[in-house]
Order: C-alpha cells, then structure tokens, then sequence
C-alpha cells in the first residue's frame, strides 16, 4: 500500500518559489515549456509540475535548467536565496558555541 510522504511547508514554499523564477526566466526568453523539457530531456508536462511547485527537482536538473535558461553559474543560488535566511554563518555558529561553553 503506498504510503503518502509528509512534506513540509518550507519544502512546499522552497518548490513553489524555484518554479515560480524558473518561469519568469523561461518566459523573459521566450521558452515555451516543450523547448526547455526538449534540452533538458524531459516533458513539458515535467516542466510544468516544475513550475507549479509540484515535483521538486535534484541538484542535476537545477543545474541543467540553469544553463539552458542562461543562468549564469555564480547566479543559480539566487533560485533559492528567499530560504538561506534561516542559516546561521559560521561565525554565528562559532560565536554561539562559545557562549554556550561559557555558561556551562
């Protein structure tokens, strides 16, 4: 019997947010969804679930969008910059350590 899969909501927003900017891109280039799945090697309906937040994708196929979207390396973060926010540096981290070892 299959087993429904729980996901978060930070998951959800993550998918939702990338397919959101990968559309924007495709479209500020003039892409139709069956161009990029046809360079990408994958349907346009597997485009489309990656646009509407409904299939997430691997590293890889971020990876292969990007350069067919002409998402210059160096600039693929910002796909998911809107969830680094919840990251410490590690200096942050550093910092913490030790006043943890302090109050101890």
């Amino acid at each position: 019997m299959f087993k429904k899969r729980y996901t978060s909501s930070y998951e959800t927003d993550m998918k939702k947010t990338i397919g959101k900017k990968l559309k924007k891109r495709r479209l500020q280039l003039g892409f139709t969804q069956s161009k990029v799945g046809n360079a990408v090697n994958v349907t346009f309906q597997q485009i489309q679930k990656y646009e509407k937040g409904t299939n997430g994708m691997s590293a890889f196929m971020v990876k292969r969008i990007a350069h067919t979207l002409d998402i210059p390396r160096y600039k693929v973060g910002y796909l998911i910059y809107k969830f680094n926010y919840g990251f410490k540096s590690k200096t942050q981290r550093n910092e913490s350590r030790i006043q943890n070892s302090k109050t101890s």
